[in-house]
C-alpha cells in the first residue's frame, strides 16, 4: 500500500510527522521523492515501511519516542532518490548547540569553518548533519570527503530545496581530486552538476558562485567566466575565506602574483589556522620565484599536518624542478599512500621502477603519461609535460610539446611552471617565443 506525504507515514507509524522525518534522515526508513514535486512530494510503501522496522530497531534517545512494536518482516534495501531543492530561513535556534560543538572541532583539528553557516536546513536531522559534514570537508582527507558527500546526499534527500547543500557537495568533489580518489573528469562533470543545481535554486548562493568560478578556471579554461563568478561572490560576501583562497590560487596560476598573494593575505586573516591555505600560499611563493621560503614553509607544515597530500605533491615538483628525480619519486609516493589512490600508487611504483634506470628514464616516464592525459582527455594542457620535459633538460621533447601546444592554440596557465621554464631557457629565443604565445591575460583585466 501506498502513503502520500509525511503526515500519512506518520499516522501509519502512530507518531508525528517531525519523528518519522527524522527516522528517514537518521535511519534510512525507505521513503521515496516524487521527481520535479515540492517538499513535500514524498511517499512510501507500507511494505518497505514495515520490513524496515522488522529488520532494525535503533536505539532511541532519551527525547525521542520509541518505535512502535510491530511483527518483524523480510529487510528490503532502503531507496533513496534526490531532487531539487529550496530551503526556508529558519531552524537556526534548533543546531545552535549542534554549531558550536562543530565550532570546537574545526578548533582542536586546526582546520577552521570553511565559511560562516548563514543558514542551515529547517529540519534538525538535516540542520546537525549539514554541520557534520561541513566538518568532515574541512578536515580534507580521503574518508572525511567520502563521509561529507554521504552526510550532504542525506541532507538532499531531507530538505528537498536547500541550495547550500548541492554548493557543498560541489566543495566535496572538488577536492576529491585533490584528497580523494575522484579523477579529474568525475570531480568535475559531478561538481558541475551539483552547481548548477544550486544556482537554478538561488542564483545568488555564494558557495555555488564560487565553485562555478573555480570549475571555469581549472578545468574549462574559461578566464573571463571564472573573474565574472569570483567578482560576484565577493561582492556577496566579501569575508569567505573559501572564496578569497580559491580566488588567490586562481589570480597566482594566471601570474597575478601581486593580487593573488593579496587574496591570500585576506583569507589568511580569517581563517590564521588553515594548513591548507598555508600550503597553498606556499606554493604561491614558489610559483614567484621564492623557493627557499616555499620550501621551509613546506616542510614545516609536514611536520604538523603530516597526512596533507598537498604537501608532498608540491615538494615533489620543487624537487623535480631543481633537478632531483629521486626527490621527487619520493614525494609521489608519500602522495600516494596519503590519498589511498590505486592509480596514483600504480603511477609512484612505475617511476620508482623508471628510476633504477636514471633520472632520464623518470624524465621520459612522465612526459609520456603527460601528453597521453591530453589525449585522453585528463589534462587540458600540454604545460605539465613541457616542465617535466625542461627540468629534465630535454630540448628535443619540450619543443615537440610547445609546438603542439602552439597548434592547439592553448593558453596556460601554472604561472610558476611557465616562470621555471622560462628562466631555464632565456638565451633559447625559440622556446621564449613559443612560451610566450601560451601565457594568459590578467585575471584582473578580464573583471
Amino acid at each position: 500500500m501506498r502513503l502520500d506525504g509525511w503526515k500519512s507515514i506518520a499516522s501509519h507509524f502512530g507518531r508525528d510527522r517531525t519523528t518519522v522525518i527524522r527516522w528517514a534522515a537518521e535511519r534510512a526508513m525507505p521513503i521515496h521523492r516524487i521527481p520535479g514535486g515540492t517538499r513535500g512530494s514524498v511517499y512510501a510503501l507500507t511494505e518497505e515501511l514495515d520490513a524496515w522496522l522488522g529488520a532494525a530497531r535503533p536505539e532511541t534517545s532519551p527525547d525521542e519516542p520509541a518505535l512502535p512494536e510491530q511483527a518483524p518482516a523480510e529487510p528490503q534495501p532502503p531507496r533513496m532518490t534526490t531532487a531539487n531543492r529550496r530551503w526556508p530561513v529558519r531552524g537556526l535556534a534548533a543546531v545552535a548547540i549542534t554549531a558550536t560543538l562543530a565550532a570546537a572541532v574545526y578548533a582542536w583539528s586546526g582546520f577552521t569553518a570553511p565559511e560562516p553557516l548563514a543558514m542551515v536546513p529547517a529540519d534538525q536531522a538535516a540542520a546537525a548533519l549539514f554541520v557534520d559534514a561541513r566538518v568532515d570537508w574541512a578536515n580534507r582527507k580521503p574518508e572525511t570527503i567520502a563521509k561529507s558527500i554521504a552526510k550532504l546526499q542525506r541532507v538532499i534527500d531531507i530538505e528537498p530545496d536547500f541550495a547550500p547543500a548541492y554548493a557543498a557537495l560541489a566543495d566535496c568533489y572538488l577536492l576529491a581530486r585533490e584528497f580523494g580518489s575522484l579523477t579529474d573528469v568525475e570531480a568535475f562533470g559531478r561538481a558541475q552538476g551539483a552547481v548548477d543545481t544550486a544556482l537554478r535554486i538561488d542564483p545568488d548562493q555564494v558557495g555555488a558562485l564560487r565553485a562555478r568560478a573555480f570549475i571555469a578556471y581549472w578545468w574549462n579554461g574559461d578566464r573571463p567566466a571564472a573573474a565574472r563568478d569570483f567578482k560576484r561572490a565577493l561582492a556577496l560576501n566579501d569575508r569567505s575565506a573559501q572564496t578569497l583562497f580559491w580566488y588567490a590560487n586562481a589570480l597566482i596560476d594566471n601570474g597575478d602574483f601581486e593580487a593573488g598573494v593579496q587574496r591570500f593575505a585576506e583569507a589568511r586573516l580569517l581563517e590564521a589556522a588553515s594548513p591548507a591555505i598555508a600550503a597553498d600560499l606556499a606554493w604561491a611563493q614558489w610559483s614567484a620565484g621564492q623557493t627557499g621560503r616555499a620550501k621551509a614553509a613546506l616542510i614545516e607544515l609536514r611536520g604538523a599536518n603530516p597526512t596533507l597530500a598537498t604537501v608532498p605533491d608540491y615538494l615533489g615538483v620543487i624537487a623535480l624542478a631543481e633537478g632531483n628525480a629521486a626527490q621527487f619519486v619520493s614525494e609521489m609516493e608519500i602522495m600516494a599512500r596519503l590519498r589511498s589512490e590505486a592509480g596514483l600508487a600504480a603511477d609512484a611504483r612505475a617511476l620508482r621502477a623508471a628510476l633504477d634506470r636514471g633520472p632520464a628514464a623518470v624524465t621520459r616516464a612522465l612526459v609520456k603519461q603527460g601528453e597521453a592525459e591530453v589525449l585522453d582527455g585528463r589534462r587540458k594542457t600540454l604545460v605539465w609535460p613541457a616542465f617535466v620535459a625542461s627540468a629534465g633538460g630535454d630540448r628535443t621533447a619540450l619543443m615537440r610539446i610547445l609546438e603542439r601546444a602552439d597548434a592547439r592554440s592553448e593558453i596556460w596557465g601554472s604561472a610558476g611552471l611557465r616562470r621555471d621554464i622560462a628562466a631555464r631557457w632565456q638565451d633559447d629565443g625559440e622556446i621564449v617565443r613559443l612560451l610566450e604565445r601560451r601565457g594568459a591575460g590578467s585575471l584582473i583585466v578580464e573583471q
